[in-house]
C-alpha cells in the first residue's frame, strides 16, 4: 500500500486505518475533514489527519503522513 497523503478523495480516505504514530509507535486514530471548497463535489476533497491517544506525545495534536 502506498503512502497516504494529507489531501485525498473523500472516496480514498475512507478505506484509510489507523496508523502508529510517527512519535511513539502507539495506534492512532485517522480524521478527515471536508476541504471549504469542496462545495457540492462528487467526490471531495478531504484534509486526513492522525491524532495519538497519548496525551504527552508530540503526535497528541495531530500528525500526518506523507511521502517524502
Amino acid at each position: 500500500m502506498s503512502t497516504p497523503k494529507t489531501i485525498s478523495p473523500q472516496s480514498g480516505a475512507r478505506r484509510l486505518r489507523n496508523q502508529p504514530c510517527i512519535h511513539c509507535g502507539k495506534m492512532s486514530r485517522v480524521d478527515t475533514n471536508l476541504q471549504d471548497d469542496a462545495g457540492g463535489k462528487f467526490d471531495p476533497d478531504v484534509a486526513v489527519t492522525w491524532y495519538c491517544a497519548d496525551i504527552l506525545c508530540n503526535g497528541h495534536d495531530g500528525f500526518w503522513i506523507e511521502s517524502q
